[in-house]
């Protein structure tokens, strides 16, 4: 308890001392605090910005890369289906198999 008063006594010291300072070290303060306070405003707008212009670029980015696996695809299709016409003379495909077994009606 006794170290809690004595610690207690100090703060308010120090903090008496800090409101005993002079009005040229207040307006420091205060320019200081306004001076960090629109450097974040501007850090912050700057951010928006560029991540409003980045958009766009990604989105473009993402588009052509779709673009591409698309006509990979298409391309994969094609060469599938030519193989696939190849192996059968007539253009059709039969699919062999065995039954199992029937209903009768």
């Amino acid at each position: 308890m006794f170290s809690f008063q004595r610690q207690n006594g100090q703060w308010q010291k120090i903090w008496r001392q800090q409101q005993a300072a002079g009005p040229l070290q207040r307006i420091l303060a205060w320019l200081v605090m306004g001076v960090l306070l629109v450097a974040g405003f501007f850090l912050l707008l700057l951010m928006l910005v560029l991540s409003w212009l980045l958009i766009p670029l990604f989105y473009w980015r993402y588009r052509r890369k779709m673009r591409a696996f698309q006509q990979a695809a298409n391309q994969a299709q094609q060469q599938y289906q030519q193989q696939a016409d190849q192996q059968s003379p007539t253009g059709h495909r039969v699919i062999e198999g065995e039954v199992v077994g029937k209903k009768e009606e």
